[in-house]
């Protein structure tokens, strides 16, 4: 998800918002998958962390203070330490939470690293009226590049795919290939309403389907519970039914009637609205 440029205005307390995510844990043979879904306050974005023998590696970091604090101290709890955090794309609610990981190395495509760098402090200036000292106030820019290709943590090989035109224009995927996982992020949202910042949905299509062709046991979505290969296919027939429903809409709620009306049991239509802003210049 991204935001709206915005003027500086003074923040505001957050209040009571809601501090409690849901860890779901994955043992595999060498390794344990521990993600971390956000509540709705903070859109359901994941975390996740993969637990080598010795060591962590943290993918993400989420979005609002209290979900990234939470989130920080079972990465302690695992008493491990971090060997790094790897951001996938420069959407807030996927960076936000680095100040809670500072003290580790951090790792993104010199693309999304330039992204955050550029447009970091805009992007909370965004939030800060809504999300109030929820919000992180530093811009943190990951120090480490991330290049295609793969290498080997602790035993466990990981690959790494530039994937373009998609959610967030640039965004990183990760396969653990040994493992028959895939770190799709928000390449893939399971069974929550999609952020569509373009009408254009054919690049994105084509990524899915090109890992759809291959075979994974474990798929991470970047919104909405750990899931398997039929995320892939639910993914893609989603943006399907967007590409036809842009096509019939000319505002917000005509998009929202088309896909909320589809797809009734997925959470956070409210990200529709946000879509708006970029789709329509209207919207939440």
């Amino acid at each position: 998800m991204n935001p709206q440029t915005a003027e500086m205005v003074p923040r505001k307390r957050s209040g009571s918002l809601p501090e409690i995510g849901v860890m779901t844990v994955i043992p595999l043979e060498n390794l344990r998958i521990h993600t971390y879904e956000a509540p709705e306050a903070a859109v359901f974005v994941n975390s996740h962390i993969l637990e080598t023998e010795n060591r962590l590696i943290v993918v993400d970091t989420q979005f609002l203070r209290p979900h990234a604090e939470e989130f920080r101290r079972y990465a302690d709890s695992l008493d491990k330490p971090i060997d790094r955090v790897i951001v996938t794309h420069s959407h807030p609610d996927h960076w936000f939470g680095c100040e809670y990981f500072r003290d580790a190395a951090i790792y993104a495509l010199s693309e999304v690293t330039d992204q955050i760098r550029g447009g970091g402090e805009a992007m909370i200036q965004a939030y800060a009226p809504t999300f109030g000292d929820a919000i992180t106030e530093t811009v943190v820019v990951p120090e480490h590049i991330v290049r295609p290709g793969t290498e080997t943590v602790d035993g466990v090989t990981l690959a790494y795919e530039k994937a373009d035109g998609a959610e967030a224009g640039v965004n990183l995927v990760i396969e653990l290939p040994e493992n028959r996982v895939l770190i799709a992020q928000d390449l893939v949202y399971n069974r929550v309403h999609v952020f569509l910042q373009q009408k254009e949905m054919d690049p994105w299509l084509a990524h899915l389907r090109r890992f759809q062709e291959k075979e994974y046991d474990v798929v991470l979505p970047g919104h909405g519970l750990p899931a398997n290969m039929q995320a892939l296919a639910d993914m893609a027939g989603y943006l399907e039914d967007a590409k036809s429903a842009l096509a019939a809409s000319s505002d917000v709620e005509t998009l929202k009637q088309h896909l909320v009306g589809k797809y009734p049991f997925y959470r956070g239509d409210y990200i529709l609205d946000i879509s708006g802003r970029y789709l329509y210049g209207t919207g939440g």
